[in-house]
Order: structure tokens, then sequence, then C-alpha cells
């Protein structure tokens, strides 16, 4: 069952407050004019020897995709109806996409590829000109992780601070709730920030870093030119290092001289932006945690002058995956960062993303496959002639298809208590138990792990949000098994 979508919360509306009322929040800025260079070489990464393993053996009895016989076996959890979300005191307002729009979404790897939120850009109709105003996260050169810039290189030195593991990088989070950090003389990142060979880069570039109590030492070099030192020596705390040139940049290299550096991210801005604003902040293996752990103060600096008209949550999976799944403890966490979301951006719309259905992978030699039987038909018409039923499968292969639905409710009821929406990807799938379904379509719309999506997959859940959410047209239902 859907959830209604008569809520886009019309005590927030989209109402943006003015920037001076945040000027007590602003980081520290330190500015340095730079110079863009011309004729540039393509940004080479520095090459790290490969790790050499011994080949693995031949696996006699792999993980695959239960057959649809196996599937007959068991059958898939009945959907429970979730919530019904309360009418607002007005429809959801159509997204102003022909004036622009500010919309921020945190999530884990689903969001981290990238493929939903590129689909939905286009659903929301930015012109192939624009180039918004860019907030980017601190995830640069992770595994699984696509980012709006043409490169990305990231020296050995530096190690990734999810906030979601709390600790430090909780108390001093970065805007997508993730930071780099490295305290090695030589470390060095680098950005090809163009999205493209023909984009024309941008002419302000700002470093997202956390100032502490002693000065610190970087170079900076912008297009390939001579490297600058930079002393940085503002107020503890969320600070930039703002480079400023006279026309677009390119590439920019950081590099390391004296310091212990936490990275929290860029910001990329020209005169010549465009107000289509949809920043993405996707880590893989992130939950809902980071939201309670994050220190809001700190936060809310990266935002004082960004204020969202919708932001939206995208977790759930990976807090799924725990064992043993504490539903309880998931209601708990979930309220408190809601909460927690609500009091940095109290003035925007919010919706809560929930997971997709997940599957289960089976050895080879558990995967049930009956000659001739057809299917949806093996095990029943195997008990009306008298004979022997196919054998149940040693695990439960609507596990998480179970904890995902649980997982769904429970939004559902946070997100009403808290005056936002909730969206299920899971329901947009068809309910419980649609994994297998959608992994078996031409072409496949669930990955063969069973739990992200193919490129195809995430695109389809994108045009499911937006007709959801009243943007555009419902697409067509993916048919059964």
């Amino acid at each position: 069952m859907r959830i209604p979508v008569s809520l886009m919360l019309a005590a927030a509306g989209c109402t943006l407050l003015p920037a001076d009322s945040f000027a007590q929040q602003l980081p520290a800025v330190t500015q340095l004019p730079v110079r863009a260079g011309s004729d540039l070489q393509p940004l080479a990464c520095e090459k790290t020897p490969p790790v050499v393993r011994p080949p693995a053996a031949p696996n006699p009895d792999p993980m695959e995709i239960p057959t649809d016989d196996l599937l007959q076996a068991v059958l898939p959890p009945a959907a429970t109806a979730v919530l019904p979300v309360p009418p607002a005191a007005s429809p959801a307002p159509a997204l102003p996409s022909g004036e622009g729009f500010r919309i921020a979404i945190w999530g884990d790897s689903h969001l981290a590829a990238n493929f939903f939120t590129e689909e939905l850009a286009k659903l929301l109709r930015v012109p192939g000109d624009a180039r918004p105003n860019a907030l980017i996260p601190a995830n640069m050169a992770r595994g699984g992780v696509r980012l709006p810039l043409r490169q990305s290189c990231v020296s050995p030195q530096w190690k990734y601070e999810p906030g979601y593991l709390g600790g430090e990088q909780a108390a001093a989070p970065g805007p997508g709730l993730v930071n780099m950090f490295s305290d090695q003389a030589g470390a060095t990142l680098a950005w090809d920030i163009r999205k493209d060979a023909q984009s024309p880069g941008y002419e302000r570039v700002r470093i997202l870093y956390q100032q502490t109590d002693a000065p610190m030492v970087v170079a900076i070099s912008v297009d390939g030119g001579t490297e600058q030192e930079v002393t940085l020596s503002q107020k503890a705390g969320p600070a930039v290092l703002e480079l400023a040139a006279d026309r677009p940049m390119a590439q920019v290299t950081l590099r390391l001289i004296d310091a212990r550096f936490r990275f929290h991210g860029l910001e990329l801005a020209s005169p010549q932006s465009r107000p289509f604003v949809l920043d993405v902040f996707g880590y893989p293996g992130a939950t809902v945690a980071s939201w309670k752990s994050a220190n809001l103060d700190y936060l809310k600096a990266w935002f004082a002058q960004r204020p969202y008209q919708i932001v939206m949550l995208e977790f759930g999976t990976n807090e799924g995956n725990v064992k043993p799944f504490d539903l309880s403890t998931y209601r708990k966490t979930l309220i408190e960062s809601v909460a927690n979301m609500k009091t940095v951006f109290p003035a925007a719309a919010c919706i809560l993303i929930g997971p997709g259905d997940r599957g289960v992978l089976v050895r080879r030699s558990a995967n049930v496959r009956k000659k001739g039987s057809k299917k949806g038909t093996a095990r029943n018409a195997s008990a009306r002639r008298g004979k022997k039923a196919l054998p149940l499968p040693a695990v439960d292969l609507y596990e998480y298809s179970a904890i995902h639905a649980a997982i769904g409710r429970v939004q559902a009821e946070v997100a009403m208590e808290a005056g936002c929406l909730a969206w299920s990807m899971q329901d947009a799938m068809g309910g419980p138990g649609r994994a297998y379904a959608w992994a078996q379509q031409s072409p496949a719309l669930m990955s063969k792990d069973l739990i992200h999506f193919t490129v195809a997959g995430y695109r389809r859940l994108a045009r499911e949000f937006a007709a959801d959410m009243g943007w555009t047209a419902a697409p067509a239902a993916v048919p059964a098994p």
C-alpha cells in the first residue's frame, strides 16, 4: 500500500529564511586570491601499487539468486498497511522548478551512487546549462560514490570518518556527516571541479575544514600553477578556505605542510550559477544515527546561508542489517535523528525515504530447479498429487523483506509525529518480496546482491518518487514474475 502523498508540510511551506538571520552561525573564512590557468593537462592521480593476492580457489557452491521453484516453497509475507498520513492544511505544492529550488538529501549507498538523484534532477526539469552552487561532501574516491566532479584524487594518507560511528568526527561534522582526516605532511587532495572537459568550472572554490587552536599550514595549487602556502589561523571551529579567481578554475590541489587536517567538503560557486540546488550527501554504510550523534551547533554553520526548501533522509537498509534487529531501538534513534534534523532546518519540508525490498542469496546446491515445472505451480501441484513437496530452504528468503517493512512502518509513524512525509522504496516496488521480481526483469532492476538496484532500477524509483510527490506522471507498473 502506498502512503498517500497529501503532505508537503504546509506548516513549513517553502519559506526561505533571510540569510542575515543566520549570521551568528557563519564559519570563519580565510580568502586566497588565485589565478586560473588554461591548456590544462588531465588531472593524474597518484598511483598506488596494487594489492597482490593469491588467486581464489573456484567455489563449487556459489551464492546465487533463488529460482522460481524455490521461491514458491515459501510464501512472501503479507504486505502490512502503513499508517495513513494525516491531511495537510493545504495540498502539497508543486515544486517551483521553473523558478529554481533548494533540496538536500542525506542517505546511504543508494544515494552515494547518485543514479536516483541524477534521474530526479532530470524529472525536475533542471536546465542543461544550469550550474548550481554545489555543496559536495568529503567522500571523494570512496568506493560506490559518484560525485558531480570530473576527477578526484586522494593520497593514501587520508582516512574517512563517517558520522554514524560517533566519536570525534560526530563532534566536528561536515555537511555530509562524513569527514576525511590526515595528520601526515605531504598528504594531498586534488579535484577537477568541472562536470566534464567542456564545462567552464567555478570562480570560487570553498574548502570546508575544521580549524584547530594551533595554526595549520597548507599549500594550494590551481590549474597546475605554482603552489601558494597558506597559514590557517582562524578561531577554532568550522572554517572555510575560499579560493577566488577572476575567471573559472578547473583544477585545485591541496597539500598538507604542517597540519592535522579534518576536511569537510567543497562548496563550488559561480556568478553564473542558476537557482537549482540538489545537494546529495550519500555514504556507503551510513545510518540515520549520524543525525543523532552530530554536534548540531557545528553542523548548522555549513547551512547558515543555504536554507533548503525540502530536506530528505534516505536510510534504513544498513539499520536492517544489524543482528539482532531491535525495532524499538531503531525507533528511538530515528525519533532523535529526525528531531535533530528539524532543529538544523526548522523551515524546511521534510521527507523520510524508507529502504527498498531486499532478497536473500542461496547456495547453488540448495537452489531448487524442478524440471518441467511451470513458474508458480511446483509446490502446490506436488501437494495436490500427493507427492512430496519441494524442500524448504535453510534460510528465510523473506527475512529482510519483513524487517524493511517494519522499518517503513516506523518511518511512517515517526514522520507523522514530526510533521514530515514518509515514502517507501519497498512500497514503490510493490511491497515485501518484490526484490526477486525486480531482479528478473529485463533489463534487471535489482542488482545481483538483491540489496542494491541497477541503474535502471534507481531511475525507476526516482520516477515513482517524483510521481508520488505530484511532480510527474506515474510510470507503468512492473509486472509480476
